[in-house]
């Protein structure tokens, strides 16, 4: 009975053939996982890459759109400025404009009056 079985010595050669087998598969899907890995690592790697030159990319156009926003603020004040100038201008221009106008108009009447008053005048003095 301390013989070894032939059944036995066939049994076990599959059970080390079936583990080695199964070792293999372990070690290639090691090999698989860490390829993975590195193949993930790389692409977290080129993922904060991208993220970093986006970051710097917005801050560059902040920059770009303050500068000109400040611009345009300063374009808008300027031509404020000039408006109001153009409009102060206006103001003074329109004022003499009445004050001529006044003036002629007055000028008008009075001459309007001494044309209708003129001969009624000399009527009374040569009568």
């Amino acid at each position: 009975m301390n013989q070894p079985c032939a059944f036995h010595d066939q049994s076990m050669e599959q059970l080390r053939a079936a583990v080695l087998d199964l070792k293999d598969q372990m070690r290639q899907a090691i090999d698989g996982v860490a390829v993975q890995s590195r193949a993930n690592g790389e692409t977290l790697v080129r993922i904060a890459e991208s993220q970093v030159a986006r970051r710097e990319l917005c801050a560059r156009q902040e920059q770009r759109l303050s500068a000109m926003e400040r611009g345009a603020e300063l374009h808008r004040s300027a031509h404020m400025a000039e408006r109001e100038e153009y409009l102060a201008e206006r103001a003074d221009l329109w004022a003499a404009v009445n004050k001529l106008r006044f003036h002629v108009y007055v000028g008008l009447g009075v001459g309007l009056v001494l044309q209708i008053l003129a001969p009624l005048a000399l009527r009374l003095a040569l009568k």
